[in-house]
Order: C-alpha cells, then structure tokens, then sequence
C-alpha cells in the first residue's frame, strides 16, 4: 500500500510539474496532433503528405521547394489539431517553402485551432529570389508574399525553436484575428549575404517600390489597426526566450495584447553605410509598439539596437498600452519609449533569466536542435 501511496503521489507530481510547465509558456497549451507521425525527406513526400491529410509531419533533413517559392495552404477545419516539426539531428529545412496556416475563408466565429509548428529550418535562396521578375516581386505575387510561417485566423498554437532567415516578407506573422500564440526559443535573422545581396533588386510590396536587401523584417502581429487587440479582443501572444538578430533592419511589429520576455535582440553586426542599391543600412527600431496594442516587455536584452522600443502607429491618435520594466539596454542608440500605464496583466506563470545570464541561455536553447 505505501508504495502504490507513492507511486500516485510521484504520478500526481508529474503531472503538476507537466502542468505548471504548460502554463508557463505562454497564452498557448496546444499540443497539435495525436496522429502517427509521416516521416518526409522530399517535396513529393511533402506534397503527398497534405494531399493525403496527415496531420503530423515529421521533416527529415533539407527539402527544397524550387527555384519559386511554394506555399503550402492549410485553409479549412479539417486543419484542426496539425503539427509539423523537424526530425532533430536531421538538420531540418524548409527552403522556398511558406506554411500558411489560413481560416480567413471560415465563417466569423470560427478558426484553424490547436498548430504546433517546431524545429524546422525556413530560409529562401537568395540567388533563386534575386532572379524572380514581373509578377512575381509586384503586389500579390508569389516573392513578396513569401513567408517562413503565416498564421491568419489560428486559435492555440505553438511555434518552438525555429530559425528563421533569409525571406523576402516578413520572417513570420500572426494576422486576422489569430489568437493565443507562443512563440518560444526561435532565431529570427538575415545573413550578411543577404544584407550585401548585389544585384540588389526592387520589388514592390505594397504599391512602392522597395529594394530586396533592405527587407530585413522578422516578425509581425496584426495586419493593421482594424487587425488590433483593440478592435477584436484577439491577438493574445506571447514573445518568449527568442533571438531576434543579427542584421534585421527593424520590428517585430506588435499590434496585439503581447507578452514579450527573455528575448535577445541582437544588433552586434550593427550594420551601417549604404547597400548596393544605395541605401541606409542602419536599423531603423529593434522593437514596435503599433496601433490597438498591449505591450508587456520585460526582461529582455537589447544589444547595439537603434530605438529599442519605438512607438510606431498607424495615425497619431491611436490607443495603445506598453509597460517597460527591467530590460537591460547596452550600447544602444536613439530613443526607447516609456511606460504610459502602470500595469499589463499576464493571465499564467513564467520564469524570468537574470540578465547575466540571458544571452548565453537564448544562444543556446534558440533555433533548430
């Protein structure tokens, strides 16, 4: 009787610390699939897989998507309960590959729910990317809205230690009212290849023409002030234990109701001069406080960054809240906001790095393992 006492005390245990470990990742619990895992080693197997609807999809090694970027759409209910992560010391890639993750198409109060997306590598190839023209690189095109990952109208989800470089858009984004996002232990960045890419050609985002090598962008949250905490009550996210650099010219982005602690961000190359096009290569902000948001930031590290916490809205006037408090700053440049409310509340439990030790655990524990 007294070892079956502690066997159920020992299980109840676990299952607290499973518990307490859940909750302290953030504003997501999602687990993704229960499905037996495909392993998949090549763009057919890939291909393969989401025709035939698995919804756990092992990446094995590097898989190339062509000298065009795919995207692969994950557009319906169906969609519910979807992991796909990378095989670990299998050196896991997606390149030219975009997973979009997409309910905008559902009826209103319905969402693509329960995404874990993990351990997987998404980077372009720069010279594939320099060689695209017409309506590739103009406004809907398949270059320029090239993506790692696009969550849009995804409820619960969890994207874990990726990597993240060398994409025309941004890196990755959290738009139309998705909601209760983790994003933990991930590297966002450019490569000096990118940021020197020459040819540097102009692409057109969004009705103006911009050059290639000057969209160093990692991450944004809500597409615009009608896609804000503030005007849908969505966007719950959480930014924790990142690696936001080197090279990345501004943002992340943050228009909704962000928790964002134990991040890196990282401007030791602090690039300067003018690239092959011309221009600035400076960083313009590290980190964007934008129009309908609450902002937490808390305990993060900025090194070498040019107006670490900016204020960007979309008009003047807009609403926002942001709370600054015990973010270390070291050999910054520019400005960095002030709190303008007392507090943001946070609805679980999380663990703060001391900030002693707050680079070297985010350069080991961030990225692809």
């Amino acid at each position: 009787m007294k070892k079956f006492f502690v066997a159920v005390s020992t299980f109840i245990f676990m299952l607290l610390i499973t518990f307490n470990i859940a909750n302290a990742a953030g504003f997501s619990n999602a687990k993704g699939s229960s499905q037996k895992a495909t392993i998949i080693k090549n763009v057919q197997q890939l291909n393969d897989a989401i025709k035939n609807k698995q919804h756990h999809i092992i990446v094995d090694g590097t898989i190339n998507g062509g000298n065009v970027p795919k995207t692969y759409t994950f557009a319906d209910k169906s969609w519910d309960n979807l992991t796909i992560e990378g095989l670990k010391g299998s050196k896991p890639a997606l390149v030219n590959i975009q997973l979009k993750v997409d309910g905008e198409l559902l009826p209103a109060n319905q969402s693509i729910n329960n995404v874990v997306i993990k351990n997987i590598n998404f980077y372009g190839n720069i010279s594939d990317l320099q060689k695209l023209n017409n309506d590739q690189i103009n406004v809907g095109g398949v270059g320029v809205n090239y993506l790692g990952v696009s969550l849009r109208r995804v409820n619960n989800a969890l994207i874990k230690n990726n990597d993240f470089h060398d994409i025309p858009d941004d890196l990755f984004s959290i738009s139309l009212s998705s909601d209760k996002i983790t994003v933990d232990h991930n590297h966002f960045w450019f490569s000096n290849k990118w940021l020197n890419m020459n040819p540097d050609p102009k692409w057109n985002w969004v009705g103006d023409w911009h050059d290639l090598a000057s969209e160093r962008l990692p991450l944004l949250v809500g597409a615009n002030k009608n896609d804000s905490y503030m005007a849908t009550n969505k966007l719950h996210v959480t930014l924790s234990n990142n690696w936001f650099g080197p090279n990345l010219k501004g943002r992340p982005l943050l228009r909704g109701y962000v928790h964002a602690y134990n991040n890196y961000f990282d401007n030791s190359t602090n690039p300067t001069g003018q690239n092959a096009q011309g221009y600035s290569q400076n960083q313009y902000n590290a980190m964007q406080i934008g129009s309908g948001s609450n902002v937490l930031s808390e305990h993060n590290y900025f090194y070498k960054t040019n107006n670490s916490q900016n204020v960007g809205l979309d008009s003047k006037n807009d609403e926002y809240k942001f709370v600054t408090k015990h973010n270390i700053f070291r050999n910054t440049t520019g400005t960095s906001a002030k709190s303008n409310v007392k507090s943001i509340k946070i609805p679980y439990k999380y663990n703060l790095i001391t900030s002693h030790n707050l680079i070297k655990n985010i350069k080991k524990t961030a990225g692809v393992k």
